[in-house]
């Protein structure tokens, strides 16, 4: 396929033997550049199929030390935490929103999936700030700035194993409504199944653009791919421009052959001064990819 991706020759980047404990798989991490210091956080299940949140860390983008620990979630209230967060934490993303580091994830319990949403300063502490919303949600991301006064979160609710990406807003982090599809899923099409958000919003002139997944079917099972969304910048509601077809399908081997075969997820995406786009990835539920590309023909993806 013919596309405006460039996948990393030295792919993965991430492999379950680099992790310090016994690894069953590592993937879908959010991604963060400080100064000169590129930080991953990714989802890492032991033999078991426990689920962690684990950092590794990079001076170039590609070379990652992962540390010796895995994250800690810590909360006031632990007993209610654990309540709906017991089992385990994935798919973390990485989000700066006005200086400050917060971390979105999936929380998994015995009530179902939601929304976790904490802040951390060393990346190796999270503190619990909210779960926003209802169970049976994920891939929850915040834009980097209030509008119009209100934080904003990009999230895809479950509804029969498939889902649109939706959008809500919240005066305090904690209590969030004004809720609305803004990207639905397409009959037919790439995006059939369900659409999610991948990495939180870059801004651009353009307008907001998000590096998605998207999920179609076929008689083998689902298959996972990325794409892009372009949401207007005063009203992050509305979207304004959306890929025709995915820009980047299952294609390598560690992509189509793994624990779950045939996906592509996006997690995290960091711009450099360039106009690089690093963005960050897992492939077949078991390896941390990275892939570039330009910003330009990222937002050009959207306007076709």
């Amino acid at each position: 396929m013919k596309s405006i991706i460039t996948r990393y020759k030295q792919n993965p980047i991430l492999n379950p033997e680099d992790m310090p404990f016994d690894c069953f798989a590592v993937y879908n991490g959010g991604a963060v550049k400080i100064g000169n210091e590129y930080i991953l956080m990714v989802r890492a299940e032991d033999s078991k199929r426990k689920s962690h949140a684990w950092v590794a860390r990079s001076s170039n983008g590609v070379d990652f030390t992962p540390d010796p620990e895995a994250v800690k979630f810590v909360a006031e209230d632990m007993e209610t935490y654990q309540k709906y967060a017991a089992d385990s934490w994935y798919d973390p993303r990485i989000n700066v929103v006005e200086d400050k580091y917060y971390i979105t994830y999936a929380a998994a319990g015995k009530h179902g999936c939601r929304v976790g949403l904490g802040k951390t300063t060393d990346f190796k502490i999270v503190e619990h700030v909210s779960f926003p919303l209802h169970v049976q949600n994920r891939n929850g991301v915040l834009f980097p700035e209030k509008i119009d006064g209100m934080y904003v979160l990009l999230h895809r609710p479950d509804v029969n194993g498939g889902g649109s990406m939706w959008i809500s807003r919240s005066p305090d982090l904690k209590y969030w409504g004004d809720t609305e599809v803004v990207t639905p899923k397409r009959s037919g099409l790439w995006d059939s199944i369900k659409i999610g958000a991948g990495t939180p919003p870059i801004k651009t002139d353009a307008g907001w653009l998000v590096i998605i997944h998207a999920v179609c079917g076929n008689c083998a099972g689902n298959y996972y791919t990325m794409g892009s969304v372009l949401l207007d910048l005063e009203n992050p509601g509305k979207m304004i421009g959306r890929s025709a077809g995915c820009i980047m399908r299952p294609e390598a081997d560690y992509e189509q052959t793994g624990f779950v075969p045939n996906v592509i997820f996006p997690t995290g995406a960091i711009l450099e001064d360039d106009g690089e786009v690093k963005i960050y990835y897992g492939a077949a539920d078991n390896y941390e990819c990275m892939a570039t590309a330009s910003i330009e023909d990222l937002i050009k993806s959207c306007k076709n």
